[in-house]
């Protein structure tokens, strides 16, 4: 049997819309073949709530899903254009392009305002420095202000006052059918798009020439040519998402036609050039004006840029010079390394999505049913999703649905499939969670859906239950490892660390029975809760540290306050 073939994408909306596009065209060419999307989560899906200037933009969305291609756990990975670095990593390239879709950044308002009614007093959100820059250039007062997570999220932020308007991407609002919103669509003679903007690539790797051939026939040769082009001219300027550069090319006949400009921070320098040449020399002709713009100010712009990061980049950092182990997996943006500690992951838990049987297929096909979804940590929403995407090709949720989440965490990770909830408690445990949504809500004859681990206790359903309809949905499973990195167990019993983290009963419990226990005793541990705290002083020991908030955030904030009574 031919082997299926498969699609790498993040998991948001719009890149699943992107991915499955990718797999349509492929499928309207090579019907007899077997396609699958196979969904990555990516660094800059994990941190959405620090500005993309901040963090690095090299590889920001595109790096996992690298990783996973070599790994040969897909064939192909399905990209933003735009965010796809000049760059490729070794060993892969780009593959295909599909044709572009609208190239222009696009103002929304709830109020049908157009860029030229805007004023000094008005609030305008944007991700982008290179729209920020833009807008400062036609008036150095306005008011701009960072926002980060889907376009739902970010519409909902706008309705609730954080800006009066935004400015984004035209390409992804209107793939996600959400055109309605847009109230201008901003001409690229007063705002030049993002290199590549509203492109859709197919990255693979370099010696694959079956799924290269596979693909030449959904490459479109004009999106291609204007891309390549546009790409030339970042690539000249070393640009990305934490310089202001942006370039806007078509193709008229045998005709090239494009527009680069390079500025500041707050638009008070702006270098624009434009050239024409025929279609052949697009590239050639790209790089040129990138060299011409690099040599007429641009390098002291980059320089300029550079050095504000760099004295960014020297702030104090809190835990510098420590040496913490987590016993949970590490992810980017946690903010323990964000102070500056060394973080050696030992994880002491594992998850797995569960193996559904029947009747919990028959609730995912059935969620219309329900009134609200409730989500107690992100690994409820990661497999929720990945389990409503295996089953039904889509993350779509019935529009009837509420959705209640325990912390902003949790409502960070489901942000990033395109949903904003209803209810967020402010407390991190079951019981703050039930107290704060009786009072908030006061739910009677509701039908609602729990979406939880394999060892989530009784407490929710046992208390919704007594006026409500529960189901449960166990749709994680927490597993102990099978083994762990003994280098680290060695740091440990050596003393050359500052602090062991556990984050719940469960990493304490398996981390110990993989210890000595003779050993235990002398452990210099931080918990990241009272639940925690109580498992391990049940077992006859006693945590340095307890977080006065039951999160990393919280955890985090404590060992700050520990080190600097030190």
């Amino acid at each position: 049997m031919e082997k299926t073939i498969k699609i790498g994408t993040r998991g948001s909306k719009l890149a699943l819309y992107q991915a499955y596009k990718v797999k349509e065209e492929l499928e309207n060419n090579y019907p007899e073949k077997s396609f699958e999307i196979v969904i990555i989560k990516t660094k800059g899906d994990i941190i959405l709530d620090v500005p993309l200037s901040k963090i690095g933009d090299k590889g920001l969305f595109t790096k996992e899903l690298e990783v996973a291609m070599f790994n040969n756990e897909i064939d192909m990975a399905v990209h933003s254009l735009k965010d796809l670095p000049t760059t490729f990593p070794e060993g892969a390239k780009l593959g295909a392009v599909l044709e572009r879709g609208d190239v222009r950044d696009a103002l929304i308002s709830i109020n049908n305002r157009k860029l030229s009614d805007l004023n000094s007093s008005d609030i305008i959100a944007t991700s982008s420095l290179r729209r920020k820059a833009q807008l400062l250039k036609i008036n150095k007062d306005f008011k701009i202000v960072e926002i980060r997570g889907n376009v739902n999220t970010r519409i909902r932020k706008m309705q609730e006052g954080y800006c009066d308007v935004m400015v984004m991407a035209a390409a992804g609002l209107q793939r996600l059918e959400m055109s309605e919103f847009i109230t201008e669509l901003i001409d690229p003679s007063v705002m030049i798009p993002a290199c590549s903007q509203g492109a859709i690539a197919i990255e693979i790797r370099e010696n694959d020439a079956f799924i290269e051939d596979l693909l030449s026939k959904i490459n479109d040769e004009e999106t291609f040519t204007t891309t390549s082009a546009e790409r030339a001219f970042l690539k000249t300027l070393e640009g990305g998402c934490q310089i202001p550069v942006g370039s806007y090319s078509q193709i008229e006949g045998d005709q090239f036609h494009i527009t680069g400009f390079i500025s500041n921070i707050d638009g008070s320098q702006y270098l624009k050039e434009s050239a024409s040449c025929h279609v052949d020399q697009a590239v050639e002709t790209s790089i040129s004006i990138a060299k011409k713009l690099f040599n007429s100010g641009g390098k002291e712009i980059l320089d300029s840029i550079r050095n504000i990061n760099l004295n960014a980049a020297n702030v104090e950092l809190t835990l510098n010079d420590k040496i913490i182990i987590s016993t949970r997996a590490i992810e980017s943006g946690d903010s323990i390394t964000v102070q500056g500690a060394t973080v050696l992951s030992l994880p002491m838990i594992e998850i797995y999505p569960s193996k559904l049987e029947n009747t919990e297929k028959e609730l995912f096909n059935n969620l219309a049913n329900f009134n609200w979804i409730f989500f107690t940590s992100k690994n409820g929403v990661v497999n929720f999703f990945k389990h409503l995407s295996d089953l039904k090709g889509s993350t779509t949720l019935p529009a009837n649905i509420k959705i209640a989440v325990i912390g902003s965490k949790t409502a960070t990770e489901l942000d990033y499939y395109g949903y904003a909830p209803s209810f967020i408690s402010k407390g991190n445990t079951s019981e703050d969670f039930l107290n704060e949504f009786f009072k908030a809500v006061n739910p009677v004859k509701q039908k609602i859906l729990l979406s939880l681990g394999n060892l989530a206790d009784d407490s929710l359903s046992k208390r919704l239950s007594k006026e409500n309809e529960v189901k449960r949905l166990n749709v994680y499973e927490t597993l102990k490892p099978k083994s762990v990195d003994t280098s680290i167990l060695k740091i440990i019993n050596e003393n050359k660390y500052d602090l062991i983290l556990f984050t719940s009963p469960s990493t304490f419990y398996n981390f110990c029975s993989f210890y000595e226990k003779d050993r235990i005793q002398h452990l210099k541990m931080a918990s990241i809760g009272s639940t925690t705290t109580k498992a391990i002083e049940e077992a006859g020991y006693s945590p340095l540290i307890t977080a006065k908030m039951s999160s990393i955030e919280g955890l985090s904030e404590t060992i700050s306050e520990y080190f600097k009574k030190k």
